[in-house]
């Protein structure tokens, strides 16, 4: 059938709980609302198993935490602490106390499952004391633990009868008279249709923002869908101004460089062949200094600071290669340090060809992963619109400026069991009220299919938005330069609402675009508001802490055309935004 003179068939199917997503939280999500007895409906914008970060992240150390594997001494409650000294003030107690306590329950999941985690060489659980962690109690799969345990779940979500749909992409949440979830709207660019998937309960685990910018260590197809959808539904959002960026190879392809591999104190050049780095030491710092206190993500809170930064300048000041990256060189480091530090590393380079040993590696600086997104309000991972659920990279609530590693995957793990869990009893017995609100996600469709003078180049408009956060929103920021960047988006915004014309075949490529400028002008007017510098969100024009003034976080929400930004209080017991 067609919807309002829409060119396009509309079909319409129902289940108990719809999960948007295919990466490790919303698998994870899929697979417990199936285990609870729900019928689950799961829809993902690139193929099961190859889109989203847990897929693709990968590095020397990647790991998921938990507590009780280790060290006696450790315990959900160090564990606990630990990420609430990384974070006080910018995350929720009751969901840091949830993380830390279920993160042992999810890992013996995993293992149930099938993943097969590392081992010393006694035959105990290999254990990894990560960033802002007092124990080693990370635990992982040879760099790639997250593929590992996307893959153990997506075989379990095959095999419980789960319904995936992919590749299909989110056009809209839809919403009751009351505001309630009602299902969403998605669109299958094979079958050339649309999707009213109709449900009481959506679990929401889009990812992150990486194809935002031109440099990125996941997959492209991350715009942004969840975070504008949930934006323009009335959701509140949190820490948008924190995300974590870093060195990674960027050919012939992306590989994150983590702290390890600066252990090893290699030369790292600009493309006139100068080592540019001293020069952007201040008196007593020295280039040794750097390098050992060096770890991934980029952070200001020591001196290790000054490689990112010296790295981002010099690409910016056009001394970069013409891919953007600087150049790197492990010729001097003995072969047998290059195997004893960074084995992973070492043997993903060879395997595509790369000798670290002898070629300069073309290394920039690129966005790795969102620390705030959709407000959780509750511990099982709601938002402020009643029936949905955010998990993953798309969520926010247990990451504020640092945050132990580990406990991203812990996370996903954790918040998407509950999601999953929750989304199955509210939809018990329920059946989602009729929709409100899909008529006006229609009439933004006819808008867009509606034929115009001329045809926008949605790519093009896409490779500005990813210039623009490349150079304004990843290591230095100024006022100037994201009021830059937010005239940027207001214009693509204001260019798409009258020119974006679409067909079946570029719809997905115009409603990611549109995405793209709302939520990129979302982070913009995020670090806009934060006039200080607190671990990776560095301000040129305001290089130190705001101190008490700035020790919190902060909520925005759509207000009819504009964005409310109210400050959010953590450390009191309501949690409520003031």
């Amino acid at each position: 059938m067609s919807a309002n003179g829409l060119p396009i068939t509309v079909e319409k199917v129902t289940a108990d709980v719809v999960v948007v997503g295919g990466g490790g939280a919303a698998s994870r999500a899929a697979l417990s609302a199936r285990q609870a007895g729900a019928n689950v409906r799961l829809l993902t914008k690139a193929p099961l198993q190859t889109g989203g970060s847990t897929v693709h992240g990968a590095s020397e150390i990647m790991s998921m935490g938990a507590a009780g594997f280790g060290d006696a001494l450790d315990s959900t409650e160090i564990h606990y602490q630990d990420t609430m000294r990384a974070g006080r003030g910018f995350i929720d107690a009751a969901l840091v106390r949830v993380l830390a306590e279920d993160a042992p329950e999810r890992i013996t999941d995993l293992m149930d499952l099938g993943v097969t985690l590392d081992r010393s060489g006694d035959g105990s659980l290999k254990l990894i004391r990560s960033d802002f962690g007092s124990y080693a109690r990370a635990l992982g799969v040879s760099g790639k633990t997250g593929k590992a345990f996307v893959t153990a779940i997506s075989e379990a979500l095959v095999r419980s009868g789960v319904q995936i749909d992919a590749p299909v992409m989110l056009v809209d949440l839809i919403r009751d008279a009351d505001g309630a979830v009602a299902g969403v709207l998605g669109y299958d660019p094979a079958r050339k249709i649309l999707i009213h998937y109709e449900a009481p309960s959506v679990v929401m685990g889009t990812g992150g923002i990486h194809g935002v910018y031109q440099q990125q260590v996941s997959t492209s197809e991350m715009t942004g869908d969840g975070q504008a959808i949930c934006f323009r539904h009335g959701a509140e959002m949190v820490n948008l101004e924190f995300h974590q960026v870093g060195s990674a190879l960027i050919h012939p392809y992306v590989q994150l460089f983590s702290g390890s591999c600066f252990s090893l104190h290699p030369k790292m050049l600009n493309a006139r062949g100068e080592e540019f780095l001293p020069s952007y030491l201040p008196d007593g710092v020295t280039v040794d200094e750097v390098y050992e206190k060096k770890q991934f993500p980029f952070t200001t809170t020591n001196v290790s600071r000054f490689l990112d930064i010296a790295m981002a300048h010099e690409i910016a000041e056009g001394r970069g290669t013409e891919r953007g990256a600087v150049l790197f060189s492990f010729a001097d480091v003995p072969e047998a340090r290059i195997a004893e530090v960074m084995p992973n590393t070492a043997r993903w380079m060879r395997d595509r060809g790369i000798d670290p040993k002898t070629d300069k590696l073309e290394v920039g600086v690129a966005f790795q992963c969102m620390n705030g997104g959709v407000r959780m309000t509750g511990a099982d991972a709601q938002s402020s619109i009643p029936g949905l659920y955010v998990i993953g990279e798309l969520a926010g609530g247990v990451r504020g400026p640092d945050r132990p590693g580990g406990n991203s995957l812990a996370e996903g793990q954790v918040f998407g069991h509950r999601a999953g869990t929750a989304a199955a009893e509210r939809s018990r017995g329920a059946k989602a009220e009729k929709a409100a609100t899909l008529e006006e996600t229609f009439a933004m469709l006819s808008r867009a299919f509606a034929p115009r003078n001329h045809t926008l180049d949605t790519e093009a408009v896409a490779g500005k938005i990813r210039e623009t956060m490349q150079r304004d929103c990843l290591v230095e920021k100024s006022a100037d330069g994201l009021n830059r960047a937010i005239r940027v988006m207001s214009d693509v915004r204001s260019l798409l609402e009258n020119d974006l014309h679409v067909s079946p075949e570029t719809l997905l490529q115009g409603l990611s675009v549109r995405n793209m400028a709302q939520t990129s002008e979302l982070v913009l007017r995020a670090c806009l508001n934060r006039d200080e510098t607190r671990s990776a969100h560095y301000r040129l024009d305001h290089p130190e802490s705001g101190g008490e003034a700035y020790a919190h976080s902060f909520v925005m929400r759509r207000d009819g055309n504009g964005i409310e930004v109210k400050p959010l209080h953590y450390d009191t017991p309501a949690s409520k935004a003031l």
